[in-house]
């Protein structure tokens, strides 16, 4: 696992603000993370995304990015790039969830 040193918390988004919880899946260290989508308002194929630890985790405890509908495509922010270099594992379980999700859509 290439994450290491200090814990940290991790900060779901406010429902009431039109977040829904998509899932849930644990990584390789057993630590439970959530996964909120919320439709972007200026454009309907994009989604944004946040993935959460569920409590504390090692180096990063919160991702941010985003989805095009269409295309399967994730956006290229600086969180997806983490997420897949530093927890592949758990990037691969996120990019199921979303692709199950906006199936049943």
């Amino acid at each position: 696992m290439g994450v290491t040193g200090k814990m940290y918390l991790g900060n779901p988004p406010n429902e009431a603000d039109g977040w829904l919880q998509i899932g849930s899946c644990e990584d390789a260290d057993g630590v439970e993370w959530l996964l909120y989508g919320k439709n972007q308002d200026h454009n309907p194929e994009w989604w944004t995304y946040k993935v959460v630890a569920d409590g504390r985790a090692k180096g990063k405890a919160n991702y941010w990015f985003g989805h095009h509908v269409k295309t399967g495509r994730i956006s290229y922010s600086r969180d997806a790039m983490l997420l897949e270099t530093h927890r592949p594992e758990l990037h691969e379980k996120i990019r199921a969830l979303i692709l199950i999700s906006q199936q049943s859509e």
